[in-house]
């Protein structure tokens, strides 16, 4: 099955059962320096937007890039309240923002899916100079996740 087509059916799962991400991670990207004042954030492979809420919550502009189209309607109406919030139709290998426009790049849950040459070399691209990126996941015992149940 063609991956960028794998999620349709189980976006209700995971607007649903899908876990969000502590505030203590944006709180370290703020720390080091990832996340400057009016940072731009390219969330990849942003699915129904649970990472892109913590960092618009944050007062950030966050850039969903998202290959899958239930996912990204999915998105748009999670993230409703905030109008900094743009979905974008693009992949990790291919996302078609602008060269130099993030200051950080991140990916909630989603980098296995990603060809890691194509995706570095996007990255570099579409980063400004000291931009950075962070790849994260949610660690938890798998086989108590109400979202494994619904699937």
């Amino acid at each position: 099955m063609d991956s960028k087509k794998r999620f349709s059916n189980r976006v209700d799962f995971y607007v649903r059962y899908r876990p969000t991400y502590p505030q203590a991670m944006l709180e370290h990207l703020e720390l080091v320096g990832a996340l400057p004042s009016g940072a731009v954030v390219a969330d990849i492979g942003s699915g129904t937007g649970l990472s892109a809420r913590l960092f618009l919550a944050g007062g950030y502009k966050v850039y969903g890039v998202e290959p899958n189209a239930e996912m990204r309607e999915a998105s748009l109406e999670f993230l409703a309240a905030y109008p900094q919030y743009e979905a974008v139709d693009g992949s990790a290998e291919a996302t078609t923002l602008p060269d130099g426009a993030i200051d950080l790049v991140v990916a909630g849950q989603a980098f296995h899916w990603f060809a890691v040459e194509p995706f570095r070399a996007e990255v570099q691209r579409i980063l400004r100079p000291g931009g950075q990126a962070a790849l994260f996941w949610n660690d938890r015992p798998a086989a108590e996740t109400p979202f494994l149940y619904a699937c």
